[in-house]
């Protein structure tokens, strides 16, 4: 048993002091001379410090990752409040219960470079303000895209392209409540034309009918060869500049015909 024991230093508490002793006895027992010894301590001594320095450089390597992720993380937050808006500040902290989260949005905010806590925690805190401005941005985006596929669906109507399937890119940089408000108030002015276009289609349309009825020609033959979509009332139908225009060439034609018919009956008689 004692022999197995000297043969492996590693049974039992294991520390530097006891391996050091174990190679002292082993030293003595081979018989090894104070030069050999000094030189075998230099070199573990040697080996330890190159272990730590190695130990040490992993540290610097972990803690630069970290302070870069923090400072990407502060960018980030600025960024998404930039784009946001500043009411969305306000209203982002008041949304917060916990004032710890509000002192750190503030502090990465305002002094950064004198935050409280290690880097962990710091980055720790400032996940779950990233997380919840992510969530917002992600409904903010949504909604600009909605209201700005709606202004590019009625601009086209107006344009005559009924076909616009392209989804319109939203500006990341500026997603801000008042922005928005701009293309709600824009969508609105859009909607309301849409609203009088369609009216003047329809009382165009309505004048062509009772025309050809006096006249006696195909009603939809005529609107047909304004626009095909003006022959199904149940449909969309074109409303654009064009459309329009030659509508309403068409019920000058219409009425100068009646004017033209009426005439030749007068002076028949």
């Amino acid at each position: 048993m004692a022999v197995t024991d000297a043969q492996n230093p590693l049974l039992g508490e294991t520390t530097c002091g006891t391996l050091l002793q174990k190679l002292q006895e082993i030293w003595d027992e081979v018989g090894e001379s104070d030069e050999e010894r000094d030189k075998m301590l230099i070199q573990i001594e040697q080996e330890c410090l190159d272990v730590y320095k190695k130990k040490v450089e992993q540290a610097v390597k972990s803690r630069a990752q970290l302070l870069e992720a923090l400072s990407d993380a502060r960018t980030e937050l600025a960024c998404l409040l930039s784009a946001l808006g500043e009411k969305c500040f306000a209203e982002f902290v008041s949304s917060f219960t916990q004032l710890s989260l509000v002192y750190i949005l503030c502090y990465h905010m305002c002094k950064p470079e004198k935050a409280s806590g290690t880097i962990k925690e710091q980055l720790e805190a400032i996940a779950p303000v990233l997380e919840q401005l992510w969530e917002q941005k992600t409904e903010r985006v949504k909604e600009f895209s909605d209201v700005q596929t709606q202004i590019q669906k009625i601009c086209g109507e107006i344009a005559g392209n009924l076909n616009i399937n392209d989804i319109p890119a939203v500006d990341d940089a500026d997603l801000s409540v008042q922005k928005l408000n701009e293309y709600h108030a824009q969508l609105q002015e859009l909607q309301k034309e849409k609203s009088d276009r369609l009216h003047k289609v329809l009382e165009f349309v309505s004048s062509v009918h009772d025309l050809c009825a006096v006249l006696g020609m195909d009603f939809f033959s005529s609107v047909t060869d304004v626009h095909p979509s003006l022959n199904d009332l149940t449909g969309m139908q074109s409303i654009s500049n064009d459309t329009l225009a030659r509508l309403a060439k068409t019920v000058l034609a219409l009425k100068e015909e009646k004017k033209q018919r009426l005439h030749k009956a007068l002076t028949k008689y």
